[in-house]
């Protein structure tokens, strides 16, 4: 059910009083294909309408798409939107199978579709770049963009490759268990957000802090070495499955 415009303005009165400096709403594509995705006729409107009252609020936005053959050739105009609406963040989500992402996997995008919808980004983040707006772009869930973006740079703008390259080491790319944490509902702290199987803790009986740095388990300073060992990978990879 969209919430009506009382449930949405008292929202926004909630989040400036939790004083939130960042927000991400997501959104399907446009209206069309959103609210189709979503199966709620107007919770694109309301989406584009939470976004608006962030912004009269100075609360910082991102907007978040997970990339899929019905939006991809609507990604310029999915862009455009931020300008339209003073939006300083774009994150775009590759499609994971898990969970309810199982349900969506025919409805991924092709791998040429990905490539270009990458592209698309870089141009328009180094276009930022050039024109001195404030925003940030950002992909998750497949951790070779960063490969694809070094060999975009090392075509486009060669003079800055050999940086990019140092910085994308140090990275090091998947940050499960290191600077990816999850809490749920009830408080249990995942390595990350799609591994709610296991738990590293919980924040109702001891503090992040403790879970995460002061007493972290195995597993987790498992996941923090780099490179990490064999049985590691294995473990891991059993875990997953």
């Amino acid at each position: 059910r969209v919430p009506d415009m009382q449930q949405i303005y008292a929202g926004i009165d909630r989040i400036v009083a939790a004083r939130y400096d960042y927000v991400g709403i997501s959104i399907d594509g446009l209206e069309a294909v959103h609210d189709d995705w979503r199966q709620l006729k107007g919770s694109f409107a309301a989406s584009m309408h939470a976004i608006d009252l962030c912004r009269a609020h100075d609360i910082r936005v991102g907007l978040r798409t997970t990339l899929t053959q019905y939006n991809y050739p609507q990604l310029p105009e999915i862009l455009a939107l931020m300008r339209e609406h003073d939006v300083q963040k774009f994150y775009l989500s590759h499609l994971n199978y898990s969970g309810r992402g199982k349900r969506s996997r025919k409805a991924d995008a092709h791998h040429r579709m990905t490539r270009d919808a990458m592209g698309q980004l870089f141009e328009q983040a180094w276009a930022d770049v050039v024109n001195g707006r404030d925003t940030d772009f950002v992909t998750g869930n497949n951790d070779a963009d960063a490969i694809l973006l070094l060999q975009w740079v090392r075509e486009r703008l060669p003079q800055h490759a050999a940086r990019l390259e140092k910085m994308l080491r140090a990275w090091g790319g998947n940050a499960s268990g290191s600077g990816i944490a999850n809490i749920d509902n009830t408080g249990a702290v995942h390595p990350d957000t799609y591994w709610w199987q296991h738990t590293v803790g919980n924040v109702r009986q001891r503090s992040f802090r403790d879970i995460w740095l002061d007493n972290p388990e195995p597993l987790l300073l498992q996941l923090r070495e780099h490179p990490p060992r064999e049985v590691g990978v294995e473990f891991r990879r059993a875990t997953c499955e």
